[in-house]
């Protein structure tokens, strides 16, 4: 079991990390480029990025969300919540695309990524990524037509991931 020091001596490490530059990484796609929803650049991390839901009937509806990790690991975040239902409401994504599969309608999406940011520095206080999100979506409602307006006013989620308690 670590002592104090040592989890201290953690925690600054994991601290420190964060405010390396973030580097542009590729993709690991099985398919390759064709299968990859962000089109050979799935592995990049310190996102904001857009999904455009669109079908033969439909408007297109936007949603703009964030990650922290890699844009991979979100994504498969989102298809296991379309794809199992006790999931269904865990994003405004999955609840309106739910409602299209319960409607029988077929759709097709896009995923792009349309900014980066470095997630929160604990020294600053401040958290570039969500700021960044929110500002997206006050400034470019048109990305953002399945966003809750309530998501403006959330407190950064990932203030709490550095926190010495955690290790």
């Amino acid at each position: 079991m670590p002592n104090l020091k040592q989890k201290i001596g953690m925690h600054n490490r994991q601290v420190r990390g964060n405010s390396q530059p973030q580097e542009v990484s590729g993709c690991n796609c099985m398919g390759g480029i064709s299968e990859c929803p962000l089109s050979g650049n799935c592995l990049v991390k310190g996102v904001i990025y857009k999904a455009e839901v669109s079908g033969s009937d439909l408007e297109t509806e936007t949603y703009t969300g964030l990650t922290s990790r890699s844009f991979k690991e979100r994504y498969y975040g989102h298809t296991s919540s379309f794809n199992h239902r006790d999931s269904s409401s865990s994003t405004t994504l999955s609840k309106y695309l739910w409602q299209l599969k319960d409607n029988d309608q077929h759709f097709n999406i896009a995923w792009s990524v349309i900014d980066r940011g470095k997630a929160f520095n604990p020294v600053t206080r401040k958290c570039n990524l969500c700021t960044k999100e929110k500002y997206h979506i006050i400034f470019q409602p048109e990305g953002a037509s399945l966003n809750k307006r309530s998501e403006l006013f959330s407190t950064c989620r990932h203030r709490k991931k550095d926190l010495i308690c955690n290790y």
